[in-house]
């Protein structure tokens, strides 16, 4: 509908065009422009919920981002669930790791699949391990770790990849208020898979980064907030190096990626109990 207007606008502007040169001779260029100006305005100003996530993808590594083969992100971690800071709760992950072998089709935000590995560790000592070998979920979890249980498996479950299957037939795409993180001005796009399930991301208006990613859970509005953009170095793939995640607004977790390494290969041992 938008476009239909946008070329009615440019056709009605021809056209008085054409009247003022026929009655009152030449017309000039910033003429012209004047009166085609908010036609263009209209089109740059309202993309769609399509092309939001169209520039999303290209910006963070066009084909290569949306079509990865692995992925492997290693950094530390804080961890303070309901936000508590005290010694009884804090730990700081001085070994928190990622391995990820994509899938090549995804019609579930929050369905597991491709094969992935966290391991969360302090002073040499495991805290959570959790596994997906392509077929089956292994976890581990410390006695420390046990009453979080749900909180890790949300928190390491997948729903931002689904953003990069979106523009596939059985996939709605609806663009929602616009609104900010951190300040960024973001577009807001809702995504609902061929599943049912929604996800719901910031799209930043300048950069057109994804700043952050928000699904409910069983045990609460989950949201996700990204910063620290790098572009790797032989590869056209932009990852956020720092990662908070919360649950109905308290922050659970604050992730530093140190090294991230795309499409390398990742033994498959990596991914056996």
């Amino acid at each position: 509908m938008r476009k239909i207007f946008i070329l009615l606008y440019l056709v009605a502007a021809m056209a008085l065009f054409m009247s003022l040169a026929t009655a009152a001779g030449p017309v000039t260029a910033a003429a012209v422009i004047t009166l085609i100006k908010p036609a263009i305005a209209i089109s740059v100003a309202a993309p769609s919920a399509r092309d939001i996530i169209s520039m999303a993808v290209a910006a963070s590594g066009g084909e290569t981002w949306q079509q990865p083969k692995t992925l492997f992100l290693k950094g530390d971690a804080i961890w303070t669930p309901y936000g508590k800071t005290d010694s009884a709760n804090q730990i700081k992950f001085d070994d928190y790791a990622m391995y990820r072998v994509f899938p090549a089709d995804n019609d579930a935000a929050r369905q597991a699949n491709g094969r992935v590995r966290f391991d969360a560790k302090f002073g040499g000592t495991l805290y959570m391990q959790l596994i997906f070998d392509g077929k089956t979920t292994h976890n581990f979890l410390s006695d420390l770790a046990k009453p979080y249980q749900k909180h890790f498996s949300w928190s390491n479950n997948f729903g931002f990849g689904i953003l990069r299957f979106a523009d596939r037939e059985g996939f709605q795409l609806d663009r929602l208020t616009d609104d900010q993180i951190e300040g960024f001005a973001c577009y807001v796009v809702q995504i609902t898979d061929p599943k049912k399930m929604i996800t719901t991301f910031w799209i930043d208006q300048e950069t057109k980064y994804i700043r952050s990613v928000a699904f409910t859970t069983d045990v609460g509005f989950h949201q996700r907030i990204y910063s620290d953009f790098k572009r790797a170095a032989t590869v056209d793939f932009v990852q956020p190096t720092r990662v908070r995640l919360y649950f109905d607004g308290i922050k659970w977790m604050d992730i530093r990626w140190r090294q991230f390494n795309i499409n390398e290969a990742i033994a498959d041992g990596v991914f056996e109990k």
